[in-house]
């Protein structure tokens, strides 16, 4: 899934322009202004690195995965990718990520910005989803589904809306 040409063109626009009409601001500060990075996500990349970066041993998508985690299938029709969102929910459950990928893994994993983009892009794209099955993940993954919730009390994850 690809980003819109109003979210990759128009929006990046329109806010540079807000800015420089805000009082105070000059055409000197555009130079200057912190600008946002959105990377072209693609979704078909982010299921590969779902399963080989070892996402699926603790959660499932269209039922494919481990159950430690919460399922990440999304909903039918949405077409919004919020990889802001997606980072903080990932950020609100990484104790526990951690922990269990130093149990299972022996190591944490390390991801780039883009790659957790592509990945946010698998996590909301049910189309994409819905092409994932089991074969798609190699045996020696496939045997370490963790297959029990691991729970700390709560659990501030949910499925993508």
């Amino acid at each position: 899934m690809k980003l819109s040409f109003c979210r990759a063109v128009l929006f990046p626009a329109f806010a540079a322009a807000l800015f420089l009409s805000t009082p105070g601001h000059t055409e000197d500060d555009s130079r200057r202004q912190t600008r946002v990075a959105f990377p072209v996500i693609d979704s078909a990349q982010g299921q590969k690195l779902f399963v080989t970066e070892g996402c699926v041993i603790c959660h499932s998508v269209n039922g494919v995965g481990g159950k430690a985690g919460p399922t990440l299938d999304a909903e039918d029709g949405n077409t919004t990718i919020d990889v802001f969102d997606f980072t903080a929910r990932m950020w609100a459950g990484a104790f526990a990520m951690v922990e269990l990928q130093s149990q299972e893994l022996g190591y944490q994993f390390d991801l780039t910005g883009e790659e957790m983009a592509h990945i946010a892009g698998f996590v909301y794209d049910r189309k994409q989803q819905l092409l994932f099955k089991e074969s798609d993940v190699p045996d020696l993954i496939r045997d370490m589904f963790l297959k029990t919730r691991y729970d700390l009390g709560t659990d501030p994850s949910s499925p993508p809306k």
